[in-house]
């Protein structure tokens, strides 16, 4: 009989039942390793990377200096965060993917149509649920990390060649004229023992470099089986055009194939024991690895198209994937004009984060605020969808107008013991790289926070008045800084912004521009609201009020000198 009051326990509940279920399952996705995959796929989907990104800057550290392409610095890069943007990106299922998506993060694309056509690839693999897992499950044929080698064989330094090469061949091709006297005249027969000893010291004393190399070309053999099976999808989904492009190049992939035929051969069950006799005989396996890696170098320019379409396709699902975590992203327009245009528009590290909106024609921005506000993220929130317009094609906002224009970006610097650089060394050495990049031509997005910052107030005003006015006058330029001073001096060619304390909000800031120079107080009320005594917060606001600042033997007006 049921206790009054009980609650009865549903099945699914029960835990003998989750057990089995849980068993079952796992039988199921070692049995069927399909079934495995997909759950995984799903489970990744619109969801932040989780993977360690194994040798992601390979591809690029290797072609980017004599590709002729314009890339986002180094410097950029980092102080824009952008190591951490391709992790939160890189949902890829190959390193080739995750190269692949690296440089493209890196790589300025001067053709609208060409990033209009990524933007509407991202939108189709979104919504087609099906053609997204039927690539992904042939491209788990290169999911292993050491594919991530691939980079090197088609585009670093060739394999070195055996120093003993010429002795080698030598060697077999005596050894084979022995086998031959002892098989059909009978001679010596006893020193074929000596040829195969000798034989099997050097292909034992050869075993790790013909391994390295072995394991090189099967990584080389799953590219062109992953590629091949992926351009067979072409007939079933012929508006994908990255599978009409890898079906184009099926012929110099037949060429890569025929050239490692007899080492794919040698490979195989049951002849790899017969190669191995062979190779005991008279080194015939040695001989043949040389030369197929002899001709693959040769050859290899052939196989390039396709590494950048797999990993391409990778990459573009990966980016597809990444554009469902946030609220809303847009294609953008590009225009040859000086004008800076983003409606709504957040940081891609912050989702969830309070969105913006600027619109600069031919103008620059001058950001105030206290610490904390907001103004830094506004600016890099700025050049970070300035740049992804430019290299993958979209922006994290409501509506965009880019401008085509690299970003460059001063947003730290540190002293370095090494180099013995101070901060203020290490910014003017960057900021002189934005001159004479401006001088160059082109409109240039600069992104430079807090200018001048390790110098004294006088001179970091004066500099920093100086150096923007010179760099706004023909670059975007978005720039932050403590120094309200610099609103008056900048006022006709900057556009005014600010970010300032809202007491009424946890955390005290709202992280909402506002439009105009700043000109509250509310630094100092923070004070008084975390019980600063009541005498040091009203002779702080006292001394704000002051017209004259006192700054050893020199005299800084505040406001626009008569």
């Amino acid at each position: 009989m049921k206790a009054e009051g009980s609650i009865p326990v549903p099945m699914n509940d029960n835990p003998i039942v989750a057990t089995a279920k849980q068993y079952w399952s796992l039988l199921l996705d070692s049995v069927l390793p399909r079934r495995k995959l997909l759950k995984k796929v799903r489970s990744q989907w619109g969801r932040p990377s989780e993977k360690d990104s194994f040798m992601a800057s390979r591809y690029f550290d290797l072609m980017h200096d004599a590709s002729g392409d314009t890339w986002v610095d180094d410097k950029t890069w980092n102080d824009l965060e952008f190591q951490e943007i391709f992790y939160r990106m890189d949902t890829t299922i190959t390193p080739v993917g995750s190269q692949v998506l690296f440089a493209r993060l890196r790589r300025y694309v001067s053709d609208a149509e060409a990033l209009t056509h990524r933007y509407s690839i991202y939108m189709q693999l979104a919504k087609d649920v099906v053609l997204r897992e039927a690539l992904q499950l042939h491209l788990s044929k290169l999911s292993d990390d050491n594919n991530a080698d691939l980079a090197d064989l088609l585009f670093g330094e060739p394999l070195e060649k055996s120093p003993n090469r010429a002795l080698i061949y030598t060697w077999s091709l005596l050894s084979l004229v022995l086998l031959i006297s002892v098989a059909f005249f009978k001679v010596m027969a006893w020193l074929w023992l000596v040829v195969i000893f000798v034989n099997v010291f050097v292909s034992i004393r050869g075993a790790s470099r013909e391994h390295r190399e072995s394991e090189a070309m099967k990584h080389c053999a799953n590219l062109l089986d992953a590629a091949d099976d992926l351009s067979n999808l072409h007939k079933l989904y012929p508006s994908f055009n990255y599978l009409e492009r890898l079906r184009n190049e099926a012929p110099q992939r037949a060429v890569i194939r025929k050239a490692l035929f007899w080492f794919a051969l040698s490979k195989m069950q049951p002849f790899s024991i017969i190669f191995s006799v062979l190779n005991f005989a008279f080194l015939f396996q040695l001989i043949i690895q040389a030369g197929t890696i002899q001709r693959f170098f040769r050859i290899r320019s052939k196989l390039t198209a396709t590494y950048e379409l797999v990993g391409g396709i990778d990459a573009i699902i990966a980016v597809a994937s990444c554009l469902q975590q946030y609220p809303h992203h847009c294609l953008p327009s590009f225009t040859e004009d000086r004008v800076l245009s983003i409606t709504d528009g957040y940081h891609p590290l912050l989702p969830d984060g309070v969105s913006n909106s600027v619109r600069l024609v031919r103008r620059s921005a001058l950001v105030t605020g206290s610490n904390m506000a907001g103004k830094t993220t506004f600016i890099k929130m700025l050049s970070s969808n300035a740049i992804l317009a430019q290299t993958v094609g979209f922006c994290l906002a409501s509506a965009a107008t880019i401008p085509c224009s690299t970003v460059m970006a001063s947003i730290h610097g540190t002293h370095s013991v090494t180099s013995g650089k101070s901060h203020y060394f290490a910014e003017i050495e960057a900021i002189d790289s934005f001159i004479r990049n401006r001088a160059r031509g082109g409109i240039k997005i600069l992104a430079i926070d807090e200018p001048f910052s390790g110098t004294n107030t006088v001179e970091r005003i004066a500099v920093a008045h100086a150096v923007l006015e010179s760099l706004g006058a023909h670059a975007i330029v978005l720039t932050t800084t403590h120094d309200v001073e610099l609103q008056d001096l900048l006022g006709d060619s900057y556009t005014l912004y600010h970010f300032q304390e809202n007491p009424d909000v946890d955390g005290y800031f709202d992280y909402v521009l506002k439009r105009g120079p700043a000109t509250a107080r509310n630094a100092i009320r923070l004070l008084e609201r975390m019980g600063f005594p009541e005498e040091v917060v009203e002779n702080a606001m006292s001394y704000a009020e002051r017209d004259i600042f006192t700054t050893g033997d020199a005299r800084l007006h505040v406001g626009r000198p008569s």
